[in-house]
């Protein structure tokens, strides 16, 4: 047990990351013990390769000013630990965290005298969300999957409402090769008889509507030709017939908006549209397309189909093309895919590193590289002319890096 928060972190942040699996048994073992009476509580689970934490965070702020109690459970986290399980929004106290993971602790050397084995890190933190929403009592509990969806530790879970927002390359070494592959394992997450929304690409619909079909399921795709963008910045939209401004940028929310609209409609049928729409109006989720000093945006885009619409988006909301992007990611996530590809877009791109135990030197691709961060921005800042935006991405765990530890320094 931890009498100290950072104590208590540091254990679960030490638990092994990733274990081969074939099934979700033993997660399911491990929830039994804890005992816990999730009836009276909605469940809403949503995967897909982007927008996932968009659409959790669109739908919590919804729901919390329709007065309802809600539970969010999303990953990575981008400068505090906490940040990944919400109550109403905020994240978790420091005081809450350190209860739910002592009990959780307890519950791992319980589950590991019973089976001889122990629980990996987003196994405990999946745990650890639940047993807190139960314990506060609330109404509705949003849990982001951290990858895929089938063999996912979210997915022990039966859940009112399932999403998938959209399906690219990402994370194939553990979902698969192609584009179909992927989608099949995301759709793991839709049961017998569930309900599912998605606005994947209409390239997809056969699959999915075969797919619920063997399940006795119901699929709703949001239809693209409902929405009309009324102007982007301040970023308004029009979805079958009604006018909603979103407090987060780029076109890819539109798509995001209307699921978690679709989402709370479901679920509540008679929730008042004025609560929909300032509910989006609030929503807070850092890292996408977030101006952070003045003319420089950072975004969490760190797979090929994220970081597209990205570049689309700034072009668009600035009408200008010079965007001189800083960039870093981690080595398994195609850097010099995503690099030639945004290079016709933009006007310049610098590399640079930052402390993480999955980065690999960028040094090698032939783009200019400064290996400080604050030294690299510092030069594009002060490089910037009349109409010049910069862009920092190539990763969530970036730019996470760079908000707490880059961006004060200029302030």
């Amino acid at each position: 047990m931890f009498n100290q928060l950072d104590d208590a972190i540091s254990w679960i942040e030490k638990q092994i990351k990733f274990r081969p699996k074939t099934s979700l048994d033993h997660m399911k073992d491990a929830l039994s013990i804890l005992h816990l009476d999730l009836s009276k509580i909605k469940k809403i689970h949503v995967t897909g390769t982007n927008g996932k934490g968009s659409v959790c965070m669109m739908t919590t702020s919804i729901l919390v000013k329709s007065g309802k109690n809600v539970g969010t459970f999303i990953s990575p986290y981008l400068e505090n630990f906490n940040e990944r399980i919400k109550y109403n929004g905020q994240d978790i106290s420091n005081e809450d965290l350190l209860k739910i993971i002592n009990e959780i602790y307890q519950l791992n050397k319980n589950y590991s005298q019973i089976s001889g084995q122990t629980l990996s890190f987003f196994e405990l933190m999946t745990l650890m969300a639940i047993k807190f929403f139960h314990d506060k009592k609330v109404d509705v509990m949003i849990m982001e999957v951290g990858i895929g969806g089938l063999l996912d530790s979210t997915n022990i879970l039966n859940y009112d409402v399932s999403v998938i927002t959209n399906i690219g390359m990402d994370h194939m070494k553990q979902l698969g090769d192609t584009e179909e592959q992927i989608a099949l394992n995301k759709l793991g997450i839709l049961k017998k008889n569930g309900v599912l929304y998605t606005t994947v690409d209409s390239k997809f619909e056969k699959l999915f509507t075969d797919y619920a079909t063997n399940k006795n399921a119901i699929v709703n795709f949001i239809d693209k030709n409902n929405i009309k963008v009324i102007s982007e910045f301040p970023h308004i939209i029009e979805y079958k017939y009604e006018t909603y401004k979103l407090s987060l940028l780029g076109d890819f929310q539109n798509l995001n908006a209307c699921l978690a609209i679709e989402i709370v409609k479901h679920l509540y049928k008679d929730i008042e549209v004025s609560k929909i729409k300032q509910g989006l109006i609030d929503t807070k989720h850092s890292g996408r397309l977030e101006m952070v000093l003045d003319g420089v945006f950072i975004d969490g885009a760190h797979n090929v189909h994220a970081i597209k619409r990205v570049i689309y988006s700034l072009q668009s909301i600035n009408k200008v093309y010079n965007i001189n992007v800083l960039f870093s990611a981690l080595s398994d996530k195609e850097p010099e895919k995503m690099l030639n590809l945004i290079q016709p877009f933009v006007k310049s791109i610098t590399l640079t590193a930052f402390p993480d135990p999955r980065y690999k030197t960028l040094e090698n691709l032939p783009f200019k590289f400064e290996n400080n961060p604050k030294i690299a921005l510092e030069n594009l800042i002060q490089n910037r002319r009349e109409n010049d935006v910069i862009l920092i991405t190539g990763s969530l765990h970036f730019i996470g890096y760079v908000k707490k530890e880059v961006i004060p320094y200029f302030k």
